[in-house]
C-alpha cells in the first residue's frame, strides 16, 4: 500500500532519494571504523584490540553484506522490492543499536554481521549512484573527528556509530510513500497496481489509459511472460558455458569488480585515518583531516 498520492518528478525523485541514503549509508558504515578505531575511548573499551582483531571487525561487515544480499536474491520474489529493504533497514536498526551499545569483542563484531546483511539486502536492490558510497566515508571520517573533542568519553566514538540511524530513520519515512515495483506487481499478477505505479510515475497528469503508460506495462506483461514460459533458471546453468555462454557473462560482468577489490582499495576505505596516524606518524587530529579531504575528492570525481 502507499500512501500519499506523490506522482510524477516527486515519485521518482522520492526513489531516487531513498535509493541514494542506501549507498550513503553503506558507504558510511564501511569508513566509520576506521574513524573511531584511533581513539583511546574505542581502545579502551575493547582492550586495545591487535591489528588481526581489527582487520576481524572491519571485514565482518563484509561478509554480513555477502549474506544480505544473497538472502535478497532468494526472498526478492516473495516480498518484493519494497518489502525487501523494508525488512532489510529493520535489520539495520538492530545492528546500529547493538553497535553503538557494545562493550565486548564479541558484540561488536556480532552487531557488524547484523547490519551487514541488512545492508546487503538493501543495496542489492538499488542501482543509483555508486558516487555516493564514496561520499558516506568522508561523511564518516569528519564525524570521528567531531566527536573526539568528547574524548575520553566513549560518546566520541558511540556517537558516530549511532549517526547512521539518522539515514535509517530517513529510509524508513521515505518507503510507505514509494510504490512498489512494477515489474514485481506484475509478477505477482496484479496488474491494475503495476498500471498505476506507471502512471504515478510518468506524471501528474497520467492515467492508467495514457499510451504511454500502457506501452510500459504491456512490454513488462509481455517479458514477465516469456520469462515464465522459460521457467526457472538452475544454479548449473549459471556456472556453465553452453550456447548462451553464461559463465563467460558471468565472469565479464562480476570479474572487474572482484579485481577491484582484490588490488586492495579496501584498506584505503576502511584504514585510511589510522594508516597515516600508523605508518606516516601524523597526529590523529591531521589523520582524520586528511582522509576526509582524500574521501571528499574521491567523491567528487566519481562523477566524471
Amino acid at each position: 500500500m502507499v500512501r500519499g498520492n506523490i506522482r510524477g518528478s516527486a515519485a521518482r525523485g522520492g526513489i531516487a532519494a531513498c535509493c541514494g541514503l542506501a549507498f550513503l549509508l553503506f558507504g558510511y558504515d564501511q569508513g566509520v571504523l576506521g574513524a573511531v578505531i584511533g581513539l583511546d575511548s574505542f581502545r579502551k573499551e575493547f582492550d586495545d584490540p591487535n591489528r588481526n582483531l581489527e582487520g576481524i571487525i572491519a571485514a565482518i561487515y563484509d561478509i554480513g553484506c555477502f549474506v544480505g544480499a544473497i538472502v535478497a536474491f532468494l526472498t526478492a520474489d516473495y516480498f518484493g522490492r519494497k518489502g525487501s529493504i523494508t525488512l532489510g533497514t529493520w535489520i539495520m536498526v538492530v545492528g546500529t543499536i547493538l553497535q553503538t551499545a557494545s562493550f565486548e569483542k564479541i558484540q561488536m563484531i556480532i552487531s557488524r554481521i547484523i547490519t551487514g546483511i541488512g545492508n546487503g539486502m538493501n543495496t542489492a536492490m538499488l542501482v543509483i549512484q555508486s558516487a555516493l558510497i564514496a561520499f558516506g566515508h568522508p561523511l564518516s571520517t569528519f564525524m570521528g573527528l567531531a566527536s573526539r573533542q568528547a574524548e575520553p568519553s566513549s560518546f566520541g566514538w558511540r556517537w558516530p556509530i549511532a549517526f547512521q540511524g539518522v539515514f535509517i530513520a530517513a529510509i524508513l519515512m521515505f518507503l510507505p510513500f514509494l510504490p512498489e515495483s512494477p515489474r514485481w506487481l506484475v509478477h505477482k499478477g496484479r496488474i491494475e497496481e503495476a498500471t498505476d505505479v506507471f502512471a504515478r510515475l510518468a506524471g501528474k497528469n497520467s492515467t492508467i489509459n495514457d499510451p504511454d503508460v500502457v506501452r510500459e506495462r504491456d512490454d513488462i506483461v509481455a517479458s514477465v511472460e516469456e520469462e515464465k514460459k522459460l521457467g526457472e533458471a538452475t544454479w548449473s546453468e549459471v556456472f556453465t558455458e553452453g550456447k548462451n555462454r553464461n559463465i563467460s557473462r558471468v565472469l565479464l560482468g562480476a570479474g572487474p569488480y572482484m579485481m577491484n577489490q582484490w588490488s586492495g582499495i579496501n584498506c584505503l576505505a576502511y584504514f585510511l585515518p589510522i594508516t597515516f596516524e600508523r605508518n606516516i606518524h601524523l597526529s590523529v587530529e591531521l589523520s582524520l583531516i586528511l582522509a576526509g579531504v582524500l574521501g571528499i575528492q574521491y567523491f567528487a570525481l566519481s562523477w566524471l
